[in-house]
């Protein structure tokens, strides 16, 4: 019978065992913390922004199926205002409170993590987003998200971050997908941008390096967009093609060169207009335009639009924007009514006392105004008392418009006299100043109305009547 003898293990075979099983256990404890760790801080995280006393309110837009949400800190300490919108896309508005969470919690970890660090300092910070809406063919909206941020006494940080929307589908879209993917769509538009960005006189110090760079034809340069009627708006963040100071740049596109190169859903139907036939209108047929100034006015202004309704005349009115912010209905239905709004300043200066920032100052401001009020810019400008120079002129992205009648309705106050006064100056291709301001304007204008449609005059605007100006 044979007998079985068992060989004897070695002692170095269980010193690797051991040492295998020891290595196992630390590597299994490391994951461990470091597991727990993040844990905690995420916890951590999720807990300071979650404690954090703000007032949240909504109301409604102007825009269909879009409301607004306002989340505003009680706490002086972590101060924020943020702004944001809902629709009735969960999904969509998941995708709008997950770029805003973390932009809060971003801001809330670098302000509590610099208060730990420096203790015996007197700290001050602030998170801010706001966003502008823009609507495209009725079913698409864009949001154009602005943050500033600044830390425990760091300087403002400003980024942008941009949404394109079909509210009727609920499909967030790229400039891949406006362009219809195609490259060669791509490189004829990134050229469009940057020959609008180096010929633009407003933009200072631009590195022409960086912005060839930032316009190469390439789909992740151009995400930050939005559209209007009349534009494509592409952005780039501060710093990246001019020094950071200047903030954010933006470049419009226009919308009669882009539309050849969209995706054909998004393609605007082009209305063609024919070519005028050379000697059809030798400049004697009776034209003149009405136009209005210093409005609008609650009461004035709607009795001057019924008035001009009767006589289907259309007009021209320049709007203050210090008027236009309390009444934006108003400047709306000008609008609405088929008329011509034009940029009278904000608070109506004497232009040429006033530094070229100044004047810049008085036509961005009611720019922003009529653009809130109506939807679009401003086609005209008039400068008040029509006092201004040809270095202002040239400043002004507008046509200038003067005029060639002066009713002195400022002056008299008298609807009798009014039509009086435009009988005694009237000529061909006149421009007629009244304000839309005076109680007397408005009631003598049915008289000024007879007299020139008995005379055989075409109502135009100011801007169909100025080729016909000497």
């Amino acid at each position: 019978m044979r007998s079985t003898r068992f060989k004897k293990r070695g002692p170095w075979i269980d010193l690797v065992l051991i040492t295998s099983i020891l290595s196992l256990i630390g590597v299994i404890l490391f994951f461990t913390i470091i597991n727990d760790d993040f844990s905690l801080r995420d916890n951590e995280a999720n807990a300071a922004h979650s404690s954090i006393d703000s007032s949240i309110t909504e109301e409604k837009s102007t825009f269909p199926g879009i409301r607004i949400i306002s989340d505003i800190s009680n706490d002086p300490k972590l101060p924020f205002a943020l702004q944001y919108p809902q629709t009735n896309d969960e999904l969509f508005n998941s995708m709008i409170e997950e770029y805003i969470t973390s932009s809060k919690k971003n801001y809330i970890n670098a302000m509590r993590l610099k208060k730990k660090t420096r203790k015996d300092e007197a700290l001050s910070g602030e998170l801010n987003i706001h966003f502008d809406t823009y609507q495209y063919d009725e079913v698409y909206y864009s949001f154009v998200f602005t943050e500033r941020m600044s830390t425990n006494n760091t300087a403002t940080k400003t980024t942008l971050k941009t949404f394109f929307y079909n509210i009727e589908t609920a499909q967030v879209l790229d400039i891949r997908t406006l362009l219809g993917e195609d490259t060669k769509s791509l490189e004829t538009f990134s050229s469009h941008v940057r020959q609008l960005l180096k010929s633009n006189n407003d933009l200072q110090n631009l590195s022409t390096e960086e912005v060839d760079l930032a316009t190469e034809a390439r789909w992740i340069l151009f995400d930050k967009f939005a559209i209007n009627e009349d534009n494509l708006i592409i952005y780039f963040d501060e710093g990246t093609i001019a020094p950071i100071e200047q903030g954010p740049i933006s470049v419009n596109v226009s919308m009669s060169f882009l539309n050849p190169l969209l995706a054909e859903e998004f393609q605007m139907q082009m209305v063609e207009v024919d070519a005028p036939v050379e000697g059809l209108d030798d400049g004697t047929k009776k034209r003149v335009a009405l136009t209005f100034d210093d409005g609008p006015h609650p009461q004035v202004t709607k009795q001057v639009l019924d008035s001009l309704d009767r006589y289907n005349a259309k007009a021209t009115f320049f709007m203050l924007g210090n008027r236009v912010q309390y009444y934006p209905e108003i400047a709306l239905d000008v609008l609405n009514r088929g008329h011509e709004v034009g940029n009278h300043t904000w608070s109506h200066p004497v232009l040429p006392k006033l530094t070229e920032e100044q004047i810049m100052n008085e036509f961005t401001t009611t720019e922003n105004a009529i653009i809130s009020a109506i939807g679009q810019e401003s086609t005209v400008f008039r400068p008040p008392y029509g006092s201004t120079t040809d270095a202002i002129n040239a400043m002004i992205p507008r046509d200038v418009a003067i005029w060639s009648i002066d009713t002195l309705d400022w002056k008299h106050r008298d609807a009798n006299k009014l039509v009086q006064s435009v009988k005694n100056q009237m000529h061909n291709n006149a421009i007629i100043l009244m304000h839309d301001i005076h109680q007397s304007t408005a009631d003598g204008l049915n008289g000024v109305l007879d007299y020139l449609a008995n005379e055989g005059y075409e109502f135009v605007t100011v801007s169909d009547i100025m080729p016909y100006v000497q």
